[in-house]
């Protein structure tokens, strides 16, 4: 009966064991799984960051292009009226 016993605690420790070692190994994948996703994530806020600044410099460059535009159209309305009133 203790023979039996013994093999039987003997199971149930190389359960013990392989159940640890299965924890182990599942953590490490999630490690690895996290680090290469915040890793991804980090590029990815690096890429926005550089669309945003040139997003906001293309708006900048066309409204100052749209005011100048403008600008000029209104002047030459103006000279235009302007010759148009010479005798």
């Amino acid at each position: 009966m203790l023979v039996e016993l013994a093999a039987v605690k003997g199971q149930l420790q190389m359960l013990m064991l392989m159940i640890q070692t299965n924890h182990d190994s599942t953590h490490q994948r999630i490690d690895d799984l996290r680090r290469a996703t915040e890793g991804r994530i980090e590029g990815l806020d690096e890429r926005l960051a550089t669309i945003e600044r040139n997003e906001r410099s293309t708006a900048l460059k066309a409204a100052s292009g749209g005011a100048l535009s403008g600008a000029m159209v209104g002047g030459a309305i103006e000279l235009f009226k302007f010759v148009a009133k010479l005798p």
